[in-house]
């Protein structure tokens, strides 16, 4: 019976001494969070963004695209290349008189920094056919990556119209 108490007293202690240590170990500290820095830059980004949009010059526009984005434009197939995206924003920038513009409302970021979202309104306006004025307002939103170098480029690109859908001719 001493023993067998004797036993049971050590592997109690070997037990105890293995819990003790294992608690008393550090444990990794938790990744540091970057939401807001991100969430920041991406609304900066954007800001700049709209800034080289009133040059009119589709690489411009471009450059602010992911190697691997889609936009996804109203009424349009998705643009899911470099060529099919650079397509979309010339045509876009190619109609007379445009004026385009946008803002972004809110931007937030996963807590590791490298992943983002942004949505706003944007504002646009050109000569339709007869010179007739065209005018829409609505709202878009992006998903941005953070890139290898630091900067921010968006990988998803989506815009729609606030204004009722044209009737069917």
């Amino acid at each position: 019976m001493t023993r067998f108490r004797s036993v049971s007293l050590l592997l109690a202690a070997t037990f105890a001494a293995a819990l003790f240590i294992s608690c008393a170990q550090p444990q990794p500290a938790a990744p540091p969070d970057n939401s807001a820095t991100a969430a920041a830059a991406v609304q900066k980004a954007d800001a700049d963004w709209a800034a080289a949009a009133q040059a009119h010059n589709a690489e411009s526009w471009v450059a602010f695209y992911a190697d691997d984005a889609v936009v996804l434009p109203p009424n349009d197939k998705t643009a899911d290349t470099k060529d099919a995206i650079h397509r979309v924003i010339a045509d876009l920038l190619a109609l007379p008189g445009l004026s385009v513009s946008w803002k972004s409302t809110k931007a937030e970021a996963s807590k590791s920094g490298e992943l983002a979202y942004s949505y706003g309104t944007y504002q646009l306006s050109y000569k339709g056919p007869k010179g007739k004025a065209v005018s829409d307002t609505g709202k878009y939103s992006e998903v941005w990556k953070k890139q290898a170098d630091g900067s921010w480029k968006c990988a998803v690109d989506m815009w729609s119209s606030d204004l009722p859908a044209a009737p069917a001719k």
